[in-house]
């Protein structure tokens, strides 16, 4: 009987998996108008916070560089009826939460009655030097405990703080936003590198030692593409650019930061104008570091003898990449994309598959997006997903270029690889959704995606 429980549980997965998502809507979505509106806030504490991401407490008022949240407002339109719409915000934090993301939506309904607030989507750039926005880690006794500390901003004081500050700015993207037209472009940068490391016995850390006399290989493959979409107003100048990078903002540990995407953004804006608008999008990278690991005491040599730091350098390669791509960058303005939005609330099987109990599957609720806009399909996920998921919705996606959304309206923490979890570690141990899910998730957003191109 167990092959026949095996196809019974596949078969209940399946059904679940379905019924959650609901049919897929077919057909070429309909082309409008483009309007475009931007908002950069500063979202820089002005009291000490616990900063988030490394696994111990730091508290700090030391400001290394500013963290902001970037406001993108889409819509298209045939005459004065609205076809679909979008509101995006990226921020400069380790993760986003499902408290802020449905918070911030709920501001947008009291704001904007003109607005579908279910399409506001929020996410992060995975700075370990952002503020804490988690309940969880910061309560007494928690790792980050900051109970005896009176001076220290709470996360709920700072979330109350971003409902202010960053819906003050969705208002204004919005009210904003006005014709415009959008292109894209592909450069390449290595920026994001594979952290885990495999040795003889099958095992794998994530971690640096390439030392050891059984170590046999990275794990993982790792993708430098810079992806990226440009917007320009009716008279063809840009207003702004959105950047998708395989790689978490992490080279930084004490002061707070925007990481690397603070010098890509004062870089960007110095060269293509000081108003231009960057948003910052993290791709597939659960298993990615900003950190070179086999030639690491080269890359220390050459940093020294460029006399720059780290995070400089990898932003001066992200900057090279945009500069590479600026000449065909207005090749194929669309001002009359196709645009389409939908929203997909799915449940999809935890790392236990099923529950024994009950003979049901086991699952966890997910918020996912998925996205047309011309050439272009962009889709989110809530996970720190590990890279070989993402290029495999790549791979099998029907747009000319897809571009990929991590920690985007909750975190549900990894989200590893079948080989990941054989090889263990941390990265692969801690995570609610294992490889079951994680193609389920490939799947729901193939199936998304290519809805949009019947």
């Amino acid at each position: 009987m167990p092959g026949f429980r095996s196809q019974v549980t596949a078969i209940l997965l399946i059904l679940a998996i379905g019924c959650a998502a609901g049919p897929a809507r077919g057909g070429e979505p309909p082309a409008g108008q483009l309007h475009v509106g931007w908002a950069t806030v500063d979202i820089t504490p002005s009291a000490p916070v616990v900063l988030d991401g490394s696994g111990y407490k730091r508290v700090t008022n030391e400001v290394e560089d500013p963290v902001t949240a970037t406001v993108l407002a889409l819509e298209t339109r045939d005459g004065e009826r609205v076809l679909d719409q979008a509101i995006m915000v990226t921020f400069d934090l380790v993760r986003m939460t499902k408290e802020v993301h449905e918070g911030l939506q709920r501001v947008a309904a009291e704001k904007l009655a003109d607005f579908d607030s279910s399409k506001l989507i929020c996410g992060a750039t995975h700075t370990h030097c952002g503020p804490s926005i988690s309940y969880a880690q910061t309560g007494p006794g928690q790792l980050y405990d900051i109970s005896d500390r009176s001076d220290v901003m709470t996360p709920q004081q700072y979330i109350l703080f971003l409902y202010e500050k960053v819906g003050a700015g969705i208002v204004e993207a919005w009210q904003t936003r006005k014709p415009a037209g959008v292109s894209w472009g592909l450069g390449n940068a290595v920026v994001g590198y594979n952290r885990r490391l495999s040795y003889a016995d099958g095992s794998a850390i994530m971690g640096f030692d390439t030392a050891r006399p059984d170590f046999s290989h990275v794990e993982g493959y790792e993708d430098h593409a810079v992806e990226m979409l440009f917007f320009w107003d009716a008279d063809q100048k840009l207003t702004g650019m959105l950047l998708n990078l395989a790689c978490p903002s992490q080279v930084g540990r004490k002061a707070i930061s925007a990481d690397f995407w603070h010098p890509i953004r004062q870089g960007i804006k110095a060269k293509y104008g000081a108003d231009l608008h960057v948003f910052a999008q993290c791709a597939a990278a659960g298993d990615q570091c900003p950190e070179g690991i086999v030639r690491s005491q080269a890359e220390k040599l050459m940093l020294g003898r460029r006399k720059t730091s780290w995070k400089e350098e990898l932003a001066n390669r992200v900057i090279r990449a945009v500069d590479d791509v600026w000449p065909y960058a207005q090749a194929g303005v669309q001002t009359r994309p196709a645009f389409a939005h939908r929203v997909l609330k799915l449940d999809i099987p935890n790392k236990n598959s099923y529950n024994e109990a009950r003979w049901m599957p086991s699952t966890v609720a997910v918020e996912l997006h998925a996205l047309r806009l011309g050439d272009v399909a962009i889709a989110t996920n809530p996970f720190e997903l590990f890279l070989d998921y993402g290029i495999r919705i790549k791979g099998r996606s029907k747009a000319v270029l897809t571009f990929l959304s991590q920690l985007t309206c909750d975190h549900h923490g990894y989200l590893p690889t079948r080989r990941a979890v054989a090889g263990g570690d941390y990265s692969a141990v801690n995570h609610t959704v294992g490889p079951r899910g994680g193609q389920a998730l490939v799947d729901e957003s193939v199936k998304a995606i290519n809805s949009f191109w019947p």
